[in-house]
């Protein structure tokens, strides 16, 4: 069976229908109005499906006859038409025009249609907009480029995980990123989440720790060279038929494949300089006080770090420059190389590529490798058969460094200056500590040499379609999918550094396999005309998924030699197995109805039984109605001088729980005498589905022969009987957490594209895109009116975490902030004239959502030349620069240097008359340097920075492509990314994510605690074709 599967295989992509009858072979260039080649261009035989796309360098080749007619078209172009006569040779130059209408778009389910029959929003980036950016994932690529997409990168360390949302945040502690598609079928974006870890476990000392641990998001799998377009479905509505997955939105991916009538070979490459762009400045006034454990830290209890209230340092005093001395200049190298064309008939179309990425990065020891081979055939089986098969392999490898207090930034800040911290080890091997105590915080260079983070990855996506016309009404497409992955990892805490010591070691190896299976059936019917002005399409089909995840984990510790990284090498081993299963069945609808090509009123209606909601429950309908009106179709008068269209849109789209979310599970126990038990959560037979519902108006327009296009959404979306999960409840209940129903929330946006051309005169042009985003989400509702529901994870430092209450914006922070009096007044101990800290969480209104974004995309071109850059700005959101407040806890901050300044707090005495009409104001003096706990008891809250702004220089390519005398193709660039930054955040970034992409609801978003920025990198590149 095995070997006639395989012998069908290969038959798929070798096999081409009957060679037609060959007249002639017409050649010829396709370029824009300043001469650049298009690529992509389509060139159709009229009234035929006979057609051919130009290849990098805008040539094509197609079998024609004479008296035929040739039809070339290109996205945003005028379409052209050229009659064959005797020439072999026809170069055609397309002009932009106000056609963005009539383009074709990629809709749900791989459908495509004409723009002007879509009643959602959408948003299309094309391929080389993202492959130039020479960014390793594509998902980071993303940011700026679509309005209402934010993507957050965990840290500036090579495979670190980046979360994207579109349209805000609306779920409270599940994940809020879209459904991601490639080629018709989901993919996994998962990052394996710290839970699945051995030293995760409940009671276990290292759960904390492991908040800061960072694992690469899948979609870093994809070679951005081989994506031909990614488009954007941003509400519910326009992602309906995707069913529950879709409910944040998808991106669909579509990959390269080979092009009809070209055949060819293309390289690329390019080689990358990173540089740190800025680390905290840190006073060197005074000197080392002693050594302790300071703070309420969760996961810094009983370490102990440098204290800097000393006396000023002598005059002469030796300083190692240990920050800039550690980071190194990060070096990548890219190779892509693809080969691709059709058979003679153009019934048959191929292309296999591979590339290889080897980015190392600014922190040593840090890097991120990775190998993708692609290879993707089309081919006509026979006159009603079609095959479409893709595949792709990766082989990866990340090295990362721990973040937060066990990361090396909080040790080489904290590190002494007259020390040189390079100097790790003593003469016997050993490490070398500043004082007898074992929990001494990490040497910075011991921490990247002797504790790391390491995941390797091999995975393989394979999809296999069939496409059978044998009736001219419509047609049915068959797709299988297989995405499946194995992804090891280990973590080690070294047995001599402060968060390893008390175990002799700690050793984590978490093995994920991971493999999710996609059938999906669909049947088309194809346009049929009722009478003369109106049309009707549709389909009907089914879809079943099954996902699988298992994680056999094993932590090791009490090492024998602390040198020898082995589970073997260890004398207490606990092992787990957690395993996450998930089955959807679904089926699904839609009818679409043309009235004169202006009207168009689009209906859905989908279905999925899921296996994470009890039985009885477990079947939902949801339904979805858009509609599409071009009133410059409508009335011609309007039309003379613009193109415009009118849509809107209602959907609403269920989502189930996670898996095992509505029953206990086993776990295996750590006790004398071993066993299952069962874990933290505790059962809900009573667990539903949550439901969004959505609104959207939106309109399109271009002016001026499309010198100038504008699209304009506004949307409301309503999240009810929303699943926390994790919500604390009473022991007595005999379990510390449950997944509740009963929340709800609220998202409304705004979101506008303009495309515009701001100056074309001759070999010259300039066209740029601005997407702008204002989106606001709160809570409206907790289950059993819960005062507040977080997410634990993101309790990373101190006492801030991403609380949320009814009222409150579902990015919101809450801590144990200052107590104020009914005047919002600081309350003041009379005994030490320092303000009071609340022993309950606080909500005082911190909110990190920002107040709108905007992306800038500017392209120029100037005859061979091009230059296109990013500018990514921002307006408002808040920041928690814990990082500040740990530096400033241990006098190192700038701000500590007056400390010698005797200071009266601003408030009133807590002394019963607060809250009346006189409260007695504090005149109590304070002088820090002799009441240390003026900082060392100072809240988070006065280092949550309000209406951080930023301007961000995020992507800059400058290229030229080289006359086709030396090579076909050619192409030289130089590409600048995260370039430069202006903001008034005093931290490093303002993009920061404390915790990893893993992490539900808002995650630790806006929370930078021991986090390296992106750094600045300058690419130098080539790409030729052959």
């Amino acid at each position: 069976m095995t070997k006639r599967l395989l012998t069908a295989l290969i038959g798929l992509f070798l096999l081409a229908a009957p060679a037609w009858a060959q007249q002639k072979t017409v050649t010829g260039r396709v370029t824009d109005e300043q001469g650049a080649p298009l690529s992509g261009a389509s060139v159709v035989i009229r009234g035929t499906t006979t057609g051919v796309l130009s290849n990098d360098a805008g040539t094509y080749s197609i079998r024609t006859a004479p008296g035929q007619v040739l039809q070339f078209r290109y996205l945003g172009t005028t379409p052209v038409e050229r009659t064959v006569g005797a020439e072999n040779v026809i170069n055609v130059q397309l002009r932009r025009m106000a056609q963005s209408l009539d383009a074709v778009v990629v809709t749900a389910l791989g459908q495509t249609t004409a723009q002007r029959a879509v009643g959602t929003a959408q948003q299309t980036v094309q391929g080389p907009d993202i492959a130039n950016t020479q960014r390793e994932s594509f998902v980071n690529a993303l940011q700026g480029r679509v309005a209402g997409v934010n993507v957050v990168s965990s840290s500036g360390v090579p495979g670190a995980s980046s979360s994207i949302t579109i349209r805000g945040v609306s779920s409270i502690s599940s994940s809020n990123q879209p459904l991601m598609i490639v080629d018709g079928l989901p993919i996994d974006n998962k990052t394996l989440n710290t839970n699945t870890l051995p030293s995760d476990r409940p009671g276990s000392s290292t759960a904390f720790n492991n908040r800061g641990v960072d694992f690469t998001n899948r979609a870093a799998d994809i070679n951005p060279e081989d994506i031909e377009s990614i488009t954007v479905l941003k509400g519910p509505e326009a992602a309906a038929l995707y069913g529950i997955d879709a409910a944040n939105g998808a991106i669909i991916i579509t990959t390269k494949r080979g092009k009809a009538g070209a055949r060819g070979i293309e390289y690329t490459n390019s080689t990358r300089f990173e540089k740190v762009r800025s680390y905290p400045d840190i006073q060197k006034v005074y000197g080392i006080s002693g050594f302790g454990g300071i703070g309420a830290t969760l996961s810094t209890t009983g370490s102990t770090t440098p204290l800097y209230y000393g006396v000023p340092y002598p005059t002469g005093t030796t300083f190692y420059d240990n920050v800039n001395g550690f980071f190194q200049t990060g070096v990548s190298q890219k190779h892509n190389l693809a080969f691709g064309g059709s058979a003679a008939d153009n019934h048959l179309n191929y292309r296999l590529s591979t590339g290889v990425v080897r980015q190392n990065g600014v922190i040593p020891n840090s890097y991120f490798n990775r190998v993708n081979v692609t290879a993707a055939s089309q081919g006509d089986v026979n006159s009603w058969m079609k095959a479409d098969l893709s595949m792709g392999y990766t082989n990866s490898a990340n090295n990362q460094n721990y973040k937060g207090d066990n990361g090396p930034l909080l040790s080489l800040l904290v590190w002494p200056s007259t020390d040189q911290a390079s100097d790790y080890l003593s003469i016997t091997g050993a490490r070398r500590r500043l004082t007898a105590a074992n929990a001494e915080i990490d040497n910075p260079y011991f921490g990247i040499n002797k504790n790391f983070i390491n995941s390797k990855v091999n995975r393989l996506i394979a999809n296999v379609g069939l496409t059978f016309t044998p009736v001219s009404w419509g047609y049915l497409k068959t797709t299988l999918g297989a995405d499946t992955y194995a992804n090891q990892n280990m973590l080690l805490r070294h047995p001599e550094s402060a968060f390893g010591i008390s175990n002799n070691g700690i050793l984590d190896q978490a093995d994920d396999v991971t493999r999710n299976l996609t059938a999906q059936t669909i049947l088309n019917f194809n346009s049929r005309q009722l009478t003369k002005s109106l049309s009707v399409s549709g389909l009907v089909g089914n879809a079943v998924s099954d996902a699988k995840s298992t994680v056999d984990g094993g932590e090791g510790t009490q090492f024998l030699d602390a040198n020898f990284v082995s589970v073997n090498n260890t004398l207490t081993r606990t092992s787990t197995t957690v395993i996450s299963q998930r089955r959807l069945v679904s089926a699904f609808a839609q009818a679409v109805v043309d009235y004169n090509q202006y009207l168009y009123l689009t209906l859905q209606g989908r279905n999925d039984w899921t296996s994470t909601i009890p039985a009885e429950r477990n079947s939902f309908f949801y339904p979805s109605v858009s509609a599409s009106f071009v009133y410059s179709d409508a009335f011609p008068t309007i039309g003379r001088h613009m193109t415009g269209k009118l849509r809107a849109a209602f959907a609403e789209v269920g989502r189930d729980a996670r898996p095992y979310a509505y029953r206990s599970s086993l776990e295996a126990k750590t006790t004398a005498y071993g066993g299952y038990g069962y874990g933290f959560t505790g059962p809900n037979p009573s667990l539903r589905p949550e439901f969004a519902k959505s609104y959207e108006l939106g309109s399109e327009m271009s002016f001026l022969d499309d010198r100038l296009g504008l699209d304009v959404t506004v949307y409301r979306k309503t999240t009810t009987d929303q699943i926390v999960n994790d919500v604390r409840a009473s022991y007595a209940t005999g379990f510390v957490l449950f997944n509740l129903n009963g929340a709800a929330t609220q998202n409304q946006g705004l979101e506008i594209t303009a495309r515009g051309t701001a100056l074309r005169r001759n070999a010259f042009s300039w066209d740029i895109l601005a997407n702008f985003e204002s989106a606001r989400g709160k809570v409206t509702k907790l289950p059993n009116d819960f005062p507040e529901a977080y997410v634990s994870d993101t309790w990373l430092y101190g006492n801030v975490r991403n609380g949320v209450a009814p009222g409150l914006s579902t990015m919101s922070l809450t801590g144990l902030f200052y107590l104020r009096n009914n005047q919002g007044q600081l309350l003041i101990d009379p005994a030490t004239g320092l303000p009071l800290r609340s022993t309950t969480f606080i909500n005082a209104g911190y909110d990190r959502q920002p107040k709108y974004t905007i992306g800038l995309s500017n392209n120029l071109r100037y005859n061979r030349f091009g230059l296109d850059f990013l500018v990514d700005l921002r307006r408002g959101g808040d920041v928690f620069n814990a990082t500040q407040h740990y530096l400033t806890q241990r006098g190192l901050s700038l701000q500590t240097l007056d400390r010698d300044t005797p200071r009266v707090v601003p408030g009133v005495l807590r002394d019963g008359k607060e809250n009346s009409a006189n409260p007695t104001p504090n005149s109590i003096v304070v002088i820090p340097s002799q009441q240390t706990l003026y900082y060392q008891n100072m809240s988070e809250e006065l280092f949550i920075e309000k209406n951080i702004n930023w301007v961000r220089l995020r992507d800059v390519t400058l290229s030229y492509n080289l006359p086709e005398r030396y090579l076909n193709g050619a192409r030289l660039f130089v590409t600048a990314t995260d370039l430069a930054l202006w903001t008034n955040y005093t931290g490093l970034d303002p993009i920061v994510n404390g915790n990893t992409a893993a992490v539900g609801g808002s995650g630790a978003a806006g929370i930078d605690y021991g986090n390296f920025p992106m750094p600045r990198g300058l690419n130098l590149g080539i790409k030729v074709g052959f």
